[in-house]
This record gives structure tokens, sequence and C-alpha cells, in this order.
């Protein structure tokens, strides 16, 4: 059954590329039916999220899209919330027959838009959009909602965001394991290969820590003088193609962010097109390796 959309006006994350890829979902919506997203999953992937989730428990999906997870979910849940930010994914998961399920809500919306009480015994992140220090807000935001386990099904992309989220997590005395999932000798290509982040909450009690100084102690930072001194973005690029860093972050005065930003994307498009992928993150700019032979999903449909 289809719910209301929880009230808005709440802080919702920083505008950055999260808008295109919730803007590109919208696109999407029209172009595929219920099999979008079916690319991203394989048979030992859905065995190991489900091996994760509890018998008869309220669950609540983030990023159901069409559905394409969410019976599944059910069978194994005794409730669960889908929410999908996209209008266009949700019509098809409104028009399945999984909708008719006594057991099933569903609300257009983000992590944001939950009620204060809404609480869930497990909540399972497909897929996020979401990168860097964003991905670890949207666990604060779960974990305050969770009792037993949140589990995160993430790309293994060369980004390493996965591993960086994992010990922000564990630095806050939450217990993670995590479980790389391959589909045998399909292994080697994008999408054959997740991970499988599980944070157990139930013992959980929020730390005073400030979770922007623990997710940049594992990450190369590169502070820019402004104004930005003329080819800065050129030899930055040159200077990661020669290192041996997967990510680095660079800051600026917010002055010039824009601008540095938009010049490190042209080069590194004329000098490593299918190496580097520069993202801008709040205030900084992250620059990240791809891995050999991949494009990292951009430009791909998300699930």
């Amino acid at each position: 059954m289809a719910e209301g959309q929880a009230p808005r006006g709440r802080q919702k994350p920083p505008a950055s590329a999260l808008d295109a890829f919730l803007a590109m979902r919208e696109r999407l919506a029209d172009k595929y039916d219920i099999d979008f997203g079916r690319s991203r999953l394989f048979p030992q992937l859905i065995e190991a999220l489900l091996a994760e989730v509890p018998e008869g428990g309220r669950l609540l999906e983030v990023g159901a899209a069409t559905g394409i997870l969410t019976r599944p979910l059910l069978e194994r849940s005794g409730h669960v919330t889908a929410m999908e930010p996209s209008a266009g994914l949700l019509q098809h998961l409104l028009a399945s027959d999984v909708a008719e399920s006594p057991r099933l809500s569903i609300r257009q919306g983000m992590v944001e838009d939950l009620l204060h009480d809404d609480t869930f015994d497990i909540a399972v992140v497909t897929f996020t959009p979401r990168r860097g220090l964003d991905l670890y807000n949207l666990f604060i935001q779960l974990a305050i909602r969770v009792r037993d386990r949140v589990v995160f099904m993430l790309d293994d992309d060369g980004s390493l965001d996965w591993a960086y989220l994992a010990r922000s997590i564990a630095r806050q005395g939450v217990d993670v394991r995590m479980r790389i999932v391959t589909n045998g000798e399909q292994a080697l290509e994008l999408h054959k290969r997740s991970v499988l982040l599980i944070a157990s909450v139930a013992r959980w009690h929020p730390a005073q820590v400030d979770p922007a100084d623990q997710w940049g102690q594992d990450v190369t930072r590169i502070v820019v003088p402004y104004p930005v001194p003329r080819g800065t973005s050129t030899r930055l690029i040159r200077y990661f193609l020669a290192g041996g860093d997967r990510a680095v972050f660079i800051d600026t005065d917010p002055r010039g962010i824009e601008r540095l930003y938009g010049n490190l994307r042209t080069a590194a498009h004329r000098l490593a097109r299918e190496e580097l992928t520069v993202r801008l993150q709040g205030e900084a700019i992250q620059v990240v390796r791809l891995p050999k032979g991949s494009d990292a999903g951009f430009g791909k449909e998300v699930l």
C-alpha cells in the first residue's frame, strides 16, 4: 500500500553529484521497466544479502527503485518499508503485484524524510549514489532509527568509499563486517563484484566525534592557495597519476572551489579519461582512481 510522503523541510545532503544521479534516476524511469538495476545483481549477491536479514523483522529498504529486491526482502521480513526518491521508478513498483502485499509500505523520499518516530529492526541500502562523507551521514541517519543492523550493498568501484565508511563507523564503536561477493569467473567485470558492509548497531551509542575529521584521516589532502596558480589542475592530475593514491581530497578557498573543480575535470578528461574521476564533495574536491578497464558505472543505470 502507498503512504503519503513524509513532511519536507528536513536538512538534505549538500547539492553535489547526488543531484545529478537523482535526476538521471528520474530520466531512466521512462527507459526501464521492472528490470531496472538487474545488471548489478547476481544470485550470489542476493543470497549473501538475504543471509544478513533476520526473519520476521521490520525492514527499511533504501533505494527500492522498481522493487527488484523488494520481493525477496519481503519474503524474508515481517514488514518492508520501501523508500525511493524517484516518482517515476516508484510507479513501476506500485504497478507490480508485490505492491498488493499488506506487509509492504511504499514511500517516496529520502532517509531525511523519515518521521522522527520511525523505527526498524534492519535497514538495507542498495547501491546508493551517495559518496564520501555523505555516505557516513546516511549511516548516522539510519543507525538512530534501527535496532539491529544496517546493511550497505556497495559497488567495488575503486573509490574505496566502502573502506573509509567502515573505518569511520568502527571508530564510533560499531561492530562492522565486510564481505566482497563475486560472481565466479565474471568477478573482474564491473557489477560482478560488490561489497556487503554490515554494521551492528544494537549496542551502539553515538560518540562525540567529528565525522569529517575521522573520514579524512585516511585520505591524502592537498591544499591549493587562492587565487589558484595557473596550470595547477594539470600539475595535480599528473602528480596523482604518478603516485600510488587511490583517492585524494583537494582543498582551496571557497571562492575558487567551483573554478578549480571545473579545471580539474577538464584536465582529468584530457590526461586520464579512463583512469580518474573528479567529484565535488561539499567544500572539497575528490579525485578518484578508477579500476582498469572500467567506467565505474558513471553514466550507467543506478539501482
